[in-house]
């Protein structure tokens, strides 16, 4: 068990560092690490104790220096500072931005309201806004929310953010020039990060669909690029040392391609120590490597301990890491061939364990996303590897970049085709009670789940669920206990109009718009307009019910 020395310490680093921003002081974190000293000492684990207390009071130090910082720090009427990540449109002419300012420990996040964002506003670039503050509903190290209503770009991106804008550009203009209209929004996602070519209903489908993630930059990118070039060096009999840095220079480029970003550079770190532990698997488990990355991550940035997205990423791995082995192991004696029980394995055990962070985060959940990640599982590592070699033949003249996008448009074409077709099975995604009952519920039944199996009963269990599946799905109904109450259409205020183009402008103190056009396909999700007014078609889609929580369920069961 020593391998499992160090996550005492990662999970006392995430517990005081939610504890330090949730109470804002320091004393409590001090009292968990007293606590968790006595604990070891009782357990009679000095070393576990002085590690604990040791490591404890070095970051109760790190984020009440950080509290204090925000506490003593006036940002006033006007914003200056550089923005973190690309703007995300959250709704059409509705930005959010984090910007840098100095001597602020934190990114400000703000709410940019404008028509038309400049286009120098890229990662890197020196804004100024003036702003309106407001508390901030989001823990954090932050508790303010900026508004604004105008950005004047004070100075464009410079060196490596300026670089990783070059390549975005480039290689979107490449994508579109070169690949289908299924493939535009997927290759800059899962080659770069970037979703600005992903349309609304795009990432809605690979929402429910469970495969979201795959357009981020994560730790998976990174270990397949230095998996490959490891590979790669073995296969000519090159020697361990050449092999990491062969390795370490092949991170080196991805991280120049996509960028510094925070995003990027915690992935970085995951794959890296990912790396440390498969070249020296003999003294780093892949636990011990990964609650070493939790904490150094922790250290650097406190504003991950309230981070879904980090919680979601840690939680997959340990999933594939402890669990992925067990049921390999279980599903072998199915006889069905290794390459799909080792790809089954992955995806139940990343599923699995994300499922209640995914119902806490989203109130929903994905019933098709074991099968949609095992069935696109293949393409992933060629999407990834030739995608880099395109946005790197994107910079060259020539055009030389076609010919890798050609080569896998068919993997992202069946990557999007694949979500399509298991959005459209019956009861895609079901939706969690709200509150704690919800997430309660899905850990709940993760947990007999993983039981089930570990118990060598994996056909009963794959069956049953079938069978519970498909019965749900013949009968064309999700659970009423799991939606919150609906809203009768004649107490809301209509906007009824004979096509889709008529939607525009919408009447002050309309609740919701029913279009009586029946041509086209029915839709797969629930539209809104960008206001956040729901949008029906009841010639077209059916019979659509609206909930008190904004939700839309068809009575077939599409979404």
């Amino acid at each position: 068990m020593s391998e499992l020395r160090l996550v005492p310490t990662a999970l006392l680093l995430w517990a005081l560092t939610l504890l330090a921003l949730f109470t804002r002081g320091i004393w409590p974190s001090l009292g968990l690490v007293l606590l968790a000293v006595l604990i070891a000492l009782i357990l009679r684990h000095p070393g576990q104790a002085l590690l604990l207390g040791s490591t404890g009071t070095v970051a109760s130090g790190f984020v009440h220096t950080r509290l204090s910082a925000v506490a003593a720090a006036e940002l006033g009427d006007t914003l200056k500072g550089r923005l973190v990540g690309s703007p995300a449109e959250v709704n059409p002419g509705t930005w959010i931005l984090r910007i840098r300012v100095d001597d602020y420990p934190t990114p400000v996040p703000t709410l940019l309201k404008t028509t038309a964002l400049p286009e120098e506003a890229v990662a890197g670039a020196l804004v100024h806004l003036p702003v309106r503050l407001q508390d901030s509903e989001r823990p954090g190290l932050g508790e303010v929310l900026a508004l604004a209503t105008e950005i004047e770009m004070a100075h464009p991106a410079s060196g490596m953010s300026a670089f990783a804008a070059h390549v975005r550009e480039c290689f979107s203009t490449a994508v579109m020039e070169s690949v289908g209209p299924s493939s535009q929004g997927l290759l800059p996602g899962m080659v770069l990060g970037d979703t600005s070519l992903q349309t609304e209903v795009e990432n809605q489908l690979y929402l429910d669909t469970g495969l979201s993630h795959l357009s981020a930059v994560s730790g998976s990118n990174v270990m397949i690029v230095t998996t490959t070039v490891i590979l790669l060096c073995r296969w000519l009999t090159l020697g361990p040392r050449i092999q990491t840095c062969a390795a370490g220079g092949a991170l080196l480029l991805f991280v120049c391609l996509v960028g510094t970003e925070p995003s990027v550079l915690r992935a970085a770190v995951t794959g890296v120590v990912g790396l440390l532990a498969v070249l020296n698997s003999a003294r780093m488990e892949p636990i011990h490597a990964l609650s070493l990355s939790v904490g150094a991550l922790l250290l650097y940035d406190s504003d991950l301990a309230v981070s879904y997205g980090f919680a979601l990423s840690v939680a997959a791995t340990a999933g594939i890491v402890a669990l992925s082995p067990l049921l390999a192991r279980v599903l072998a004696p199915t006889r069905w061939p290794e390459i799909l029980v080792r790809a089954l394995a992955v995806a139940i055990a990343a599923d699995v364990v994300t499922m209640p962070l995914i119902a806490m985060m989203s109130g929903r959940v994905s019933l098709v996303a074991v099968l949609a990640n095992v069935l696109v599982s293949p393409a992933v590592a060629p999407v990834t590897l030739f995608g880099l070699l395109a946005a790197g033949l994107s910079l060259l003249p020539g055009g030389l970049e076609w010919w890798p996008l050609k080569v896998v448009e068919p993997c992202t074409w069946w990557i999007h085709h694949t979500a399509a077709w298991c959005a459209q099975l019956p009861s895609a995604t079901i939706d969690t009670p709200d509150g704690w009952v919800g997430p309660v519920w899905v850990l709940l039944f993760c947990c007999w789940l993983i039981a089930a199996f570990l118990h060598h009963h994996p056909r009963k269990v794959l069956g049953g669920l079938l069978s519970c599946y498909l019965c749900a799905g013949v009968a064309g109904i999700q659970p009423s206990f799991f939606r919150s109450p609906e809203i009768p259409l004649a107490q809301l205020q209509q906007h009824v109009v004979d096509s889709e183009a008529g939607i525009a402008p919408v009447p002050v103190g309309t609740q919701v718009v029913i279009v009586q056009d029946g041509g086209g396909e029915p839709s797969l999700l629930p539209l809104y307009t960008g206001e956040g007014i729901p949008v029906l078609f009841p010639n077209r889609d059916g019979p659509v019910s609206l909930h008190q929580d904004g939700k839309q369920h068809a009575a077939d069961g599409r979404f």
